[in-house]
């Protein structure tokens, strides 16, 4: 195994998922091997071996001998995306809350002191990565990290949809103060609570969902946005 070769491919495979899901590549944006490894200064193949990848996990669409594109955000894959998280979520409070000590606590309310300090400069970036950091918090401590890991690969439309969303509205005070009742529900014990307030918190998306796709139809595929308008209206 050359573990140089295999740092380079992660570190490539990194920085053009951090792209792709921070709008800096956009939705529907043609790519190639070559022009992207001019970008990162490296050869074509790690990058060649990183558009398999995310092909594999959706953000890629590879149209062999015509072109490659990064993919559009398919609103019925972030339902399912979404079903995930919001499965998983909820599947570890109760191990979150066997395990949360007062230092997992003062972590939590030490990232929401952030989290509003992110939100009065305005600075969306660093908010999303707090956000994820909150998140990742109640699986580390509930001990199930592959969870957490696994909602990270799987749910890149869902998190296209909130980024953009941060970049375009900035985020919203709500769901900084969903986020102060969860702190609220796990410091009192209170598992039912938590649950409650994880559900509202993330079922925040659809209000996304829909005010991207009519500010930004192009973002999204065409027939899963007709099926969308159509759902909605039914």
């Amino acid at each position: 195994m050359n573990t140089k070769v295999d740092s380079l491919n992660e570190m490539i495979y990194r920085q053009i998922k951090t792209d792709i899901m921070n709008m800096d590549l956009e939705p529907g944006e043609g790519v190639s091997v070559q022009k992207l490894a001019t970008t990162y200064g490296v050869s074509r193949t790690p990058v060649r071996e990183c558009f398999i990848r995310l092909e594999q996990e959706g953000l890629l669409e590879i149209r062999p001998q015509r072109q490659t594109l990064i993919a559009k955000i398919d609103p019925q894959r972030v339902r399912e995306e979404w079903f995930i998280r919001k499965s998983l979520e909820f599947a570890v409070v109760d191990k979150f809350m066997q395990n949360c000590t007062k230092d997992t606590i003062v972590e939590l309310n030490v990232n929401l002191s952030m989290q509003a300090r992110a939100l009065a400069a305005a600075a969306y970036r660093d908010y999303f990565r707090l956000d994820k950091d909150f998140h990742r918090l109640f699986f580390e401590t509930a001990g199930e990290g592959l969870s957490w890991k696994t909602i990270e690969e799987v749910t890149s439309h869902y998190n296209r949809i909130r980024f953009l969303s941060f970049r375009i509205s900035g985020v919203d005070r709500g769901i900084l103060s969903g986020h102060e009742q969860i702190v609220a529900a796990a410091e009192k014990r209170d598992s039912a609570a938590l649950k409650e307030a994880m559900d509202r918190h993330v079922s925040h998306v659809w209000e996304e969902l829909h005010d991207m796709m009519q500010k930004f139809p192009a973002y999204f595929k065409e027939e899963s946005r007709q099926q969308e308008v159509s759902d909605s209206h039914a």
